[in-house]
């Protein structure tokens, strides 16, 4: 169940993402900005928390949903999709575990306080990974030159749809612990 959930709402937001956020975006900002990225990509979002509130089970069903974007609706080939989808699920696991290493296990409960500050943190971090390993296999395999400038709208469009992210996560926890409060009594 929280697979199939998982799954549809990471394609929710990619197509949020690509048939509203994107284009309001085209019109408001100049296109050299926001050219081949969003500056608010909010399914970083989505993979970030979902590992953080599912664990390491989460990264097959944010695979596939990565696979499913990037052939059925970015008409990207087959092979780029897949490798973009295992660089990109890749990027989620070592952000987490490195900051894993350095600090105590972050997970989630219902009866802790949310640290949005570390999964800020270890979102930037999975950003790096993410924007640093998708951009050296598209310069590879496309003959492309390296454009710092678009690793940069990358991350910044992560960070941001990520913080975008994190109010939706925590006010909708919120309304659900009212929620549980009210029916409990």
């Amino acid at each position: 169940m929280p697979f199939a959930f998982i799954f549809f709402v990471f394609i929710f937001f990619f197509l949020l993402q690509k048939y509203s956020i994107y284009p309001l975006e085209k019109i408001i900002f100049p296109s050299y900005l926001i050219d081949q990225a969003s500056l608010l990509y909010i399914p970083h979002a989505v993979r970030i928390i979902s590992y953080y509130v599912v664990g390491r089970l989460v990264l097959i069903p944010i695979f596939i949903s990565q696979c499913f974007t990037y052939i059925l609706l970015n008409n990207e080939p087959l092979i780029h999709s897949i490798i973009l989808s295992f660089l990109s699920t890749l990027a989620i696991f070592l952000g987490f575990e490195i900051f894993n290493l350095f600090n105590r296990r972050i997970s989630f409960r219902l009866d802790k306080i949310i640290d949005w500050k570390k999964i800020i943190l270890i979102g930037c971090l999975v950003s790096i990974f993410n924007s640093s390993l998708s951009s050296y296999y598209l310069i590879k395999s496309k003959n492309l030159n390296f454009d710092i400038l678009l690793n940069i709208r990358f991350l910044v469009g992560d960070i941001i749809g990520l913080v975008f992210g994190m109010l939706i996560f925590i006010y909708i926890i919120k309304l659900y612990i009212l929620w549980s409060r009210n029916v409990g009594n």
